[in-house]
């Protein structure tokens, strides 16, 4: 794809028409059925999480982290750790997908991330960089979430991925799971599934046939879209509503099947999205998924046992378990 070809993409995703009004509908779990939600009702949720996050924390020594439901779980966003800075929304994007895969089980209640967002803002973590295995007991406090996972991608210069997450039980204060795997860029989504059928093994869940056939879905596999995914969940958390609206359509034109951004931009969608000129990060996110996603791979390197992601592909990623 010429230069030329890329800046064109770039701009014609502001002209993506979005369609029906579709959202996910999640109250406190992150549900897997969509729903027609007016962004007056967005609006509505994001003030009731707001409202309840401040009420936790106006009451959080009271708070037993014994009552809350052993099959609670929350996700927060993974740390980027790589020199370029494209890459830097992906842990949004990866969060948002692990979030979606862990919320297939019916043996599990997903806090849904507006108020996960909520108390990441109150207790201003992402700018502190302090969203860790050591604050997540806290956030899980807050949120009504017994476990909460936290993670870091790492990406070298040539490409090289280690993709990490932690379970953090919020009863014992202590690291119940770790999980770690190396891989290339271009295979992150095989990665991503990869961790998640881990997660769901660390959690004590075992999922049923048409459970695990719709966590193997996969909602995107362009990396682009990810990377543009990512950055409109950074945005909708910070609550830039216009900017989340713009990179989630970005999502939704470089991969016109991504659902999950199109439920998203529908769900912001009652903020206005200008002409501007599209993000520069837009344009190398797209030459990233040229370079690298289309690239021939090669076997995902680990240890441990293998875990069918697909017909044609095995991945292979290291567990280790500590009980309290």
């Amino acid at each position: 794809m010429s230069h030329a070809r890329i800046r064109q993409v770039a701009r014609n995703w502001r002209h993506i028409a979005v369609g029906s009004s579709m959202v996910s509908s999640m109250m406190l779990a992150t549900g897997c059925a969509t729903s027609s939600v007016s962004h007056a009702s967005y609006a509505t949720r994001t003030a009731a999480a707001d409202s309840k996050v401040r009420d936790a924390l106006n009451r959080e020594r009271a708070i037993d982290p014994s009552s809350i439901p052993v099959n609670t779980v929350g996700v927060l966003p993974l740390n980027v750790i790589s020199a370029d800075t494209a890459y830097d929304a992906l842990g949004f994007g990866v969060a948002a997908l692990i979030t979606t895969d862990l919320s297939r089980s019916a043996q599990l209640v997903v806090v849904e991330r507006l108020h996960l967002a909520a108390v990441i803002r109150e207790l201003d973590l992402v700018t502190t960089g302090r969203v860790d295995s050591s604050t997540a007991p806290r956030v899980g406090r807050i949120v009504g979430a017994r476990r909460i996972i936290v993670g870091d991608l790492t990406i070298g210069s040539n490409g090289a991925l280690k993709i990490g997450s932690k379970v953090a039980n919020v009863t014992s204060g202590v690291v119940d799971a770790s999980l770690s795997g190396d891989a290339t860029v271009n295979q992150i989504f095989d990665a991503q599934k990869a961790m998640v059928f881990r997660l769901f093994d660390a959690l004590g869940v075992t999922l049923s046939p048409a459970e695990r056939r719709s966590v193997e879905r996969r909602a995107t596999q362009s990396l682009a879209a990810l990377v543009a995914y990512g950055k409109g969940a950074r945005a909708e958390q910070a609550r830039d509503l216009t900017a989340a609206n713009s990179y989630y359509r970005a999502a939704t034109k470089i991969d016109p099947n991504f659902t999950e951004a199109a439920e998203r931009a529908a769900a912001v969608s009652g903020v206005a999205v200008d002409e501007a000129p599209a993000p520069e990060s837009i344009l190398r996110a797209i030459a990233i998924s040229r370079d690298l996603v289309n690239r021939p791979t090669t076997s995902l390197v680990g240890s441990g046992i293998d875990v069918p992601v697909s017909r044609q592909q095995l991945i292979t990623i290291t567990i280790s378990v500590r009980t309290p």
